[in-house]
């Protein structure tokens, strides 16, 4: 069995929506029980403490399901009956048993071995001093820490009670998460697969404009001639918007990994590579010193070039002066690429992140693009957000946001 998140992570790194045998045992066995019972498992060596919690609890009822137990009289016997029961929600789980700490051995082996971390457990004892709590919660990821003699049967029904509603819930979020993977991969596929029945079509007719066009005033009437021109015109702006919508669906897909990267050396990169546009525009690029942080170096690489070519494209009449810094806010870190640019009005700055926003004519050009949309998925993909502050004739200042390296 695996953890949901390194379920989810393997998912992603394959692209695919095929989940652990064990995981899938999980799901599927809780989704065929969902209108019958709760499975409760009693780790105990002593035959009354599985008698007095069925008889606390024999008519305990969680929407709509009542309990069913498994009773296991040993922390061997415990390893055992999860395997053969992956559904189960709770564990009430002793800690002395065949050995001072064997119910601590049961938590670690379902916890770091099978990798479950669906199942609630519930650790009681009746020698708290062998197991001291704040030790046994963080090392063992025990969900709750009761001594035998605090478990009245009201206080069982509530932590019972507790942890049901955790399980569901856990449950619930585990389906959701992988029914929204799979959407978006099917999507992420059809996009693909979609411009790549279109780019190989439209590259063959823009390769025969290419190669009519140079004579086609020689050989045509005027008039088709500047029909002709139009289409081709057409015909290439066709070519470069489906370009744009390839590179927008390539970036924030599930299966990009992420690193420790340091954005200065990031910076330096995109500088280097921007190094036309600099030096046509003698572009100035002021960056403090920027932080570390855990992400994709590719998608970064695109965020800052598409941002700092923004700044230099649309600055006229003086060197382009570009200003990069970031600082910690609350729990992220929080960057701004400044310009001295032409500024956009505030009543342009809506919709300004969407795909193919038509740029206005107050300092951005008439085309539509994908890049400040690349930007946006970029940043959103990595955890923050990012967003515009600028004026018409002032410059813009692009903020965006991404969480601090843990």
């Amino acid at each position: 069995m695996t953890d949901l998140n390194k379920v989810l992570n393997k998912v992603a790194d394959n692209d695919e929506l095929n989940l652990a045998s064990e995981q899938t045992a999980i799901l599927s066995n809780t989704s065929a029980s969902e209108n019958s019972t709760w499975k409760i498992l009693i780790v105990d060596d002593e035959e009354e403490i599985h008698v007095v919690t069925r008889l606390a609890l024999h008519d305990f009822n969680f929407g709509g399901r009542h309990l069913e137990f498994v009773s296991a009289y040993s922390g061997q016997q415990a390893r055992k009956l999860i395997q053969e029961n992956p559904d189960t929600a709770i564990i009430l789980l002793d800690v002395v048993m065949e050995t001072d700490d064997a119910g601590l051995e049961v938590a670690r082996y379902i916890r770091q071995e099978l990798g479950n971390h669906f199942v609630r457990i519930i650790l009681r004892t009746g020698q708290p001093g062998l197991a001291p709590e704040r030790r046994v919660l963080k090392v063992y990821d025990i969900n709750d820490y009761r001594a035998k003699t605090e478990l009245t049967q009201d206080r069982l029904f509530s932590v019972i009670y507790t942890a049901l509603s955790s399980y569901r819930d856990l449950i619930a979020l585990a389906r959701s998460r992988h029914q929204l993977i799979g959407l978006v991969n099917e999507i992420e596929q059809l996009s693909h697969l979609a411009a790549r029945d279109l780019q190989m079509p439209l590259n063959d007719v823009v390769s025969a404009m290419r190669r009519i066009g140079g004579n086609i005033q020689e050989v045509t009437p005027p008039s088709l001639a500047e029909d002709f021109l139009e289409v081709r015109d057409n015909v290439y702006a066709m070519q470069s918007a489906l370009n744009k919508l390839v590179a927008l669906t390539s970036v924030g897909r599930f299966n990009e990994s992420r690193e420790l990267i340091d954005c200065n050396s990031i910076v330096s990169d995109v500088v280097a590579n921007l190094d036309g546009e600099f030096r046509t525009s003698h572009a100035n690029l002021h960056c403090e010193n920027l932080p570390t942080v855990f992400a994709c170096r590719r998608q970064f690489m695109q965020l800052f070039k598409n941002l700092i070519s923004n700044a230099i494209r649309f600055t006229e009449g003086h060197e382009p002066e570009i200003y990069i810094n970031a600082m910690t806010h609350e729990r992220n870190w929080l960057f701004s690429v400044s310009d001295t640019g032409l500024g956009i009005s505030p009543e342009n700055h809506s919709g300004l992140f969407n795909l193919f926003h038509r740029e206005r004519s107050d300092g951005v050009s008439g085309e539509s693009g994908v890049g400040l949309a690349i930007c946006e998925k970029i940043v959103r993909w990595h955890g923050g957000k990012i967003w515009l502050e600028s004026e018409l004739g002032k410059g813009s200042t692009f903020y965006f946001t991404i969480p601090l390296a843990e």
